[in-house]
């Protein structure tokens, strides 16, 4: 368990913010430090289903957007649901990022969506179809590349959307964290030779629940395998964040990625008490406990400065960051951790 000292509360600042930033900087800098950006932001938000169509790979793709109110354009964060979800996940942090001047995307991935379990009642069928699902290689092929094909889309309706293209992150929950590191820039070590996916035209990246390394690969290569990730990520994780599918996870080995990746500052928040199914929004099947909504709202928050921080250069985000405001938001659920 990562352990870092509490840091002095910073003298307060005031921050001049280009629109559409001013008016979301303005409403957090009267706040307390560790309190920026927990409660909604400015903007009300609008919600949205549709569905984008990649014709080049016969593939129709589900989305629900969070939109903020405004003219805009705003920052973008397209989202990726965990194995046998849908774009309904995580809603309490699109509807937070919005609220914050962000729209949120959150893409379907078929084929490791909620359509490979449905009609399943029984436990066991249900753990062999999503097994079936991830063992087949072209369920991550094709949710990979449903990332560029997002961007390309979300370029396509920039004005539709009142979104800045040029200013793009991405965020996911588990099987949506290996997508999130795949796009930031993983090498795939492969018998043809590495291989990366890297899409360059996402700035950001949130991982909920990172992917641990593939227990194939020797520590030595962890080099090699992180080296090509150049972008800022933020790792959410917990002390019990285990996985369905891999009872012999180590939920420590999350922080491996956290640890390895050093071409761009990361940020590392470890909640205690903290499991799988929190972070996508999801409750299990004994309903949700008392603490995953507090979990949730801190999560959100920090995603809000992070994602402002690196999308718009919000000053107030970025001293939240890498000042005392990140430690202080998540004291008494959290440890936190950052490498610049």
């Amino acid at each position: 368990m990562i352990r870092i000292a509490a840091l002095a509360l910073a003298a307060s600042l005031s921050f001049t913010l280009a629109p559409p930033a001013a008016a979301a900087a303005a409403h957090g800098a009267v706040q307390a430090d560790g309190e920026a950006f927990a409660a909604p932001g400015p903007h009300s938000v609008t919600t949205s289903l549709d569905v984008w169509t990649d014709e080049a790979r016969g593939r129709d793709i589900p989305v629900k957007i969070y939109q903020p109110d405004g003219p805009g354009p705003f920052a973008a964060v397209i989202f990726s649901h965990g194995l046998g979800g849908s774009r309904e996940a995580a809603g309490y942090l699109g509807a937070h990022l919005a609220s914050w001047g962000l729209v949120a995307i959150h893409i379907q991935h078929p084929g490791s969506d909620e359509t490979i379990w449905a009609g399943v009642r029984d436990r066991r069928a249900l753990m062999a179809a999503m097994q079936a699902a991830v063992r087949e290689p072209r369920t991550a092929i094709d949710r990979y590349q449903d990332i560029p094909f997002a961007v390309d889309a979300i370029e396509a309706r920039a004005e539709a959307l009142s979104v800045d293209p040029t200013r793009l992150g991405i965020a996911g929950h588990s099987f949506g964290a290996h997508t999130v590191m795949a796009a930031a820039g993983i090498t795939f070590p492969t018998p043809r030779g590495d291989l990366t996916l890297a899409e360059p035209r996402l700035s950001a990246g949130l991982m909920l629940s990172p992917p641990a390394p593939n227990e194939r690969i020797d520590p030595s290569d962890y080099a090699r395998i992180y080296g090509g990730i150049t972008i800022p990520l933020l790792h959410v994780t917990g002390v019990d964040d285990g996985s369905p599918l891999d009872p012999g996870l180590d939920p420590s080995d999350r922080l491996i990625p956290f640890r390895e990746i050093g071409g761009a500052p990361q940020y590392l928040a470890l909640f205690d008490p903290g499991d799988h199914q929190v972070f996508g929004g999801r409750a299990g099947p004994r309903g949700a406990p008392d603490w995953y909504a507090g979990v949730q709202a801190a999560t959100a928050q920090i995603a809000a400065a992070f994602f402002r921080a690196e999308l718009y250069d919000d000053p107030q985000a970025r001293a939240f960051m890498d000042g005392p405001g990140f430690t202080l938001a998540l004291e008494g659920l959290a440890e936190s951790d950052r490498k610049q």
